[in-house]
C-alpha cells in the first residue's frame, strides 16, 4: 500500500509548476511556516514554545502546523497552529481539500520542515504550501529548496538551529 501511495504523491508532485527558489536573506523574513511532527499527547513544547519563540523573538509572523497519527486530535484549530489527523485526510494520505485551500490561502516568506522522518501527509502540505523558500532535512522527495543533511534526532530543536544557523550566515547574491 506504501508503495501506491508514493506513486499518486509523485503523480500530484510531476502536476505542480515547477518551482524558483532564491535563498532569502533571514532579516528580510517576515512570515514562516513550521511543519514539524506531534506526538500523539499533542505536546509539543520544543515547537510551540522553543522554536515558536526563538521565531517571534526574531520578529517573525509563525504559523505552526503539524500532524499526529491519530484520529481524534485535541488541540484546538487556531489561525497560528493546528495539529492534523487522520481525519484530514484520506486513506491514500491525501488531504481533504478545504485543507489544502485553506493552507494556500496565505503566501510565506519561508516554509521549514522539522520533521524527522518522511511523513506522507507533511510531505503533501510541503508541496501544496505557497512558500517562497522551502528547507528542512535532506529527502529525496524534490519538495525543499534547501536542505540540512543531519541524522534524525529525538527533537526538532537541532535541525531548526542548523537551519537558523545557514540561512543567516550564508550570503547570497538573489
Amino acid at each position: 500500500m506504501n508503495k501506491i501511495k508514493a506513486f499518486i504523491f509523485r503523480f500530484f508532485q510531476r502536476r505542480q509548476p515547477a518551482r524558483r527558489a532564491s535563498f532569502p536573506h533571514y532579516d528580510q523574513v517576515r512570515s514562516v511556516l513550521v511543519i514539524f511532527e506531534s506526538d500523539l499527547l499533542e505536546d509539543n513544547r520544543v515547537v510551540t514554545e522553543t522554536i515558536r519563540k526563538k521565531l517571534l523573538a526574531d520578529d517573525k509572523d509563525v504559523v505552526l502546523l503539524g500532524y499526529a497519527p491519530k484520529k481524534e486530535i485535541q488541540s484546538p484549530i487556531l489561525p497560528q497552529s493546528r495539529i492534523m489527523g487522520l481525519k484530514d485526510h484520506n486513506l491514500l494520505d491525501i488531504p481533504r481539500s478545504e485543507l489544502v485551500e485553506s493552507l494556500q490561502r496565505r503566501q510565506y516568506d519561508m516554509l521549514i520542515d522539522l520533521t524527522q522522518t518522511p511523513i506522507l501527509p507533511l510531505q503533501y502540505m510541503t508541496m501544496y504550501a505557497r512558500a517562497d523558500f522551502k528547507t528542512g532535512m535532506q529527502r529525496e522527495n524534490g519538495l525543499l529548496d534547501f536542505m540540512i543533511q543531519t541524522e534524525p534526532q529525538d527533537s526538532p530543536l537541532f535541525l531548526f538551529d542548523q537551519i537558523i544557523y545557514f540561512l543567516k550566515h550564508i550570503q547570497s547574491n538573489d
